[in-house]
């Protein structure tokens, strides 16, 4: 692509390569940074997964790499993922009903 922009490729084809990769990496992304612009409540599973890495650093890690755009929405919604964040919230709500000696 650089050698394209610098008049020195086939910029056409460059163009076509860029929106290929935009397609199948940023798109996702994009989508998802568009929704939450909307300023709507958080849906059932953005509310999992961001409870999850507020109290866990294996969930905060993997939240760094979906918001980095690391790993896709795909990825990061992935169940071995979801399971984790569910188990890290039961966790936490069940220590928070245990009485206080």
């Amino acid at each position: 692509m650089a050698a394209a922009a610098a008049g020195g490729g086939d910029l056409d084809r460059s163009l076509a390569a860029y929106a290929r990769v935009h397609r199948r990496r940023i798109r996702p992304h994009q989508r998802l940074a568009v929704d939450f612009a909307r300023s709507r409540p958080f849906n059932p599973m953005e509310r999992l997964m961001f409870a999850a890495a507020a109290r866990d650093a294996r969930a905060a890690r993997h939240m760094y790499l979906f918001a980095s755009r690391l790993i896709g929405p795909f990825g990061f919604l992935n169940p071995r993922s979801v399971a984790r964040a569910a188990a890290v919230n039961l966790r936490h709500r069940a220590r928070r009903s245990q009485p206080v000696a």
